[in-house]
């Protein structure tokens, strides 16, 4: 019951954003499809692009509706890295303050690149708080 929870919690999170009707099909025939039973544990959303992140006990989905790709990374193969660069005195979008990513290559060439990233010290606590549960997650 609890996987099915998470799962209606991102189809939820999907409804709520201004995406193409395409892609708001896609996720709720397809993915909903083949996520079925699994028990989802977190799940991140580009509301921007509408792609999404479900994270599995063992691994990690990337959903990419614009494309129609849903690949699938084993948790370990995925890494995190995070730079924070507290010594920028005036922050540009070239020199930001801090910036994570979780990425993979998996043995087929797919990569998954996941990332966040502000110029502003205001952001860096939420982001902080979002790759504490990536390292969390990758760390159990």
């Amino acid at each position: 019951m609890v996987g099915q929870f998470h799962i209606q919690d991102f189809l939820d999170k999907i409804a709520d954003l201004d995406l193409d009707p395409r892609i708001q099909s896609w996720y709720t025939v397809d993915v909903t499809a083949m996520l079925g039973e699994t028990n989802i544990i977190h799940h991140e959303i580009n509301d921007e692009t509408g792609c999404s992140l479900i994270f599995l006990s063992k691994s990690i989905i990337h959903f990419c509706p614009n494309s129609r790709k849903m690949q699938h990374y084993p948790k370990h193969l995925v890494h995190c890295f995070v730079d924070h660069n507290d010594k920028i005195q005036q922050s540009t979008e070239n020199n930001r303050v801090y910036s994570a990513e979780i990425f993979s290559i998996s043995p087929s060439n797919e990569h998954l690149n996941w990332a966040v990233h502000t110029n502003s010290e205001t952001d860096i606590p939420r982001l902080q708080a979002k790759t504490a549960r990536w390292i969390k997650y990758l760390n159990t």
